[in-house]
């Protein structure tokens, strides 16, 4: 399946500065998980998930990365999965539209809330383990993505070399790349910037299908609480790292990479 819609250099910029909170709730409490019965259709989750190999998690993220240049971050991220799915399972995931998630690019329409990997790989968790199981597997892949120094996945083709990593400390979607930019030195829509978040996405898909397979063994154990009480409202704590006088600043001209897009532009 192809996104073949025409990005829009205006409307994507116009809301890079915007936040948005994160959604996942805690973990805690749920203790060692299950791979519960799957409904062999597809009305009812959680669909049938079989495990994946090494190998073909490999493939999975060379899919994500390559399928970013097409809907970019949360339809590369759950599609990275679906896609093989459809080859191991059939239905339901055959017929699951994919395309729903590429609302969530740039954090959401552009505006810079939580990556839109995230929301990619929480509807992978949720419809191969169930909304309960999902979100708590999908806890985990946030706080993957917030501490690790990122991206780590190295695709069979890049549509650009990159230099550096960098650990996010958040799930904002402006945060992570902007940081990363700052570090790499290049600018938004640069080549580089385009490789490294489908590389991110790509981390994203394998991570998740990783714990599915923990719990498809019955051995996935969530860690990890989100900070939603940390300041009695869901909310970040780490606000004032950036905001004031440090927001990040990127180097590099704006847009470069346009043409590695489907279609050019």
């Amino acid at each position: 399946m192809e996104f073949d819609e025409k990005i829009s250099r205006r409307n994507l910029i116009k809301g890079a500065a915007g936040i948005a909170g994160v959604a996942a709730l805690t973990a805690g409490g749920l203790g060692l998980l299950s791979k519960a019965e799957a409904a062999p259709k597809g009305a009812t989750l959680p669909y049938p998930y079989k495990k994946f190999t090494a190998a073909e998690i490999k493939e999975a993220g060379n899919i994500a990365h390559a399928a970013w240049f097409k809907g970019f971050c949360s339809y590369a991220a759950l599609i990275g999965g679906v896609e093989m799915l459809r080859k191991k399972v059939g239905e339901p995931y055959t017929s699951f539209p994919v395309e729903l998630t590429t609302f969530a690019h740039g954090g959401t329409s552009g505006w810079g809330g939580t990556c839109g990997t995230l929301i990619g790989a929480g509807v992978l968790s949720s419809l191969c383990a169930g909304p309960k199981i999902g979100e708590a597997i999908n806890n985990e892949v946030i706080n993957f993505y917030a501490t690790s120094a990122l991206p780590i996945f190295v695709p069979d083709h890049p549509k650009a070399q990159i230099k550096t990593t960098s650990t996010s400390d958040s799930p904002l979607c402006h945060l992570s790349v902007g940081k990363w930019m700052k570090k790499e030195g290049v600018g938004f829509l640069s080549p580089q910037q385009m490789d490294r978040c489908g590389r991110l996405a790509a981390d994203m898909c394998m991570k998740t299908l990783e714990y599915l397979n923990l719990w498809a063994d019955g051995k996935f154990e969530p860690k990890t609480k989100a900070p939603v009480f940390a300041n009695e409202i869901p909310s970040q704590n780490n606000c004032t790292e950036c905001h004031g006088s440090n927001i990040p600043k990127t180097s590099g001209p704006f847009g470069t990479g346009l043409d590695l897009l489907k279609g050019g532009h």
